[in-house]
């Protein structure tokens, strides 16, 4: 037991044995059946709840996040529905206590409603694209790798130009055109063997686009609250919001052209 434990700990002591145990695994979640799929992804919308409890320290969020992850499988609209309900309610349990309203109230009910369409919807996305076909879901996933992976290489290597470097100081230019780049490649090459239908090269470029927005957008939330790391569940990675934000914005581009 001690030997497994020292072995984990030495891979996600460097990014790139913990990027490959990260990868290896969402992969196998990827090919699962659909009712273990929903399992799967429930305990991710959990999780995702939990880890905005850790930036926001606000508490009960992750059950707004699966209850909203939970309802939208019934419906996305009944998902939406309740997370609004359960906004309304979060921002009523932060009056109660005071007896009147502030800006403070607002904000608990705001970040309820964020961590609703975070940790509920979001997910959602990805159950759409996998009850559509799996090989789409896995085209979408080595898109975004494939433009997180090359938009870190290129910018570390070559990156001279800061690309919005107040939300997040280390991305630049260079790095991000090489991440179009290598995303459209490989979202274009995956379909074409698996998809054809989806095999558009502009539609790869999209969803690599979107996935840069995904990543600012977890990267305005820390900064907003201070934290570096969304969680420390991945040792060096960080959380699971700093490994998955690119695919969240992602799948939700590719659930919507399937809608």
């Amino acid at each position: 037991m001690k030997r497994v434990e020292l072995w984990a700990r030495k891979i996600f002591q460097t990014r790139e044995g913990a990027g490959l145990f990260i990868g290896l695994t969402t992969l196998a979640v990827a090919i699962l059946p659909l009712p273990l799929f929903a399992v799967s992804l429930a305990l991710f919308s959990y999780l995702l709840g939990y880890e905005m409890e850790l930036i926001t320290r606000k508490s009960f969020l992750r059950w707004i996040a699966l209850l909203g992850f939970l309802f939208s499988l019934v419906s996305p609209f009944l998902g939406l529905l309740t997370i609004l309900n359960l906004g309304l309610l979060y921002g009523y349990k932060e009056v109660f206590p005071r007896g009147y309203y502030s800006f403070d109230t607002f904000k608990g009910f705001s970040i309820a409603i964020l961590t609703g369409l975070y940790g509920g919807l979001l997910p959602y996305s990805l159950w759409v694209i996998k009850e559509h076909s799996t090989y789409l879901l896995l085209a979408t996933l080595l898109t975004v790798w494939a433009s997180d992976t090359f938009a870190y290489y290129v910018g570390k290597n070559f990156g001279k130009s800061p690309f919005f470097g107040i939300i997040s100081p280390k991305k630049t230019k260079e790095g991000f055109i090489g991440g179009l780049i290598a995303g459209t490649l490989a979202g274009t090459i995956c379909s074409a063997l698996t998809v054809e239908a989806f095999a558009n090269p502009l539609l790869w470029f999209s969803v690599s686009f979107v996935s840069v927005i995904g990543d600012l957008f977890e990267s305005f939330i820390k900064r907003t609250f201070n934290v570096k790391d969304s969680s420390n569940l991945l040792g060096s990675h960080g959380g699971l919001m700093d490994r998955f934000d690119a695919l969240l914005f992602a799948s939700l581009l590719v659930a919507s052209l399937l809608s």
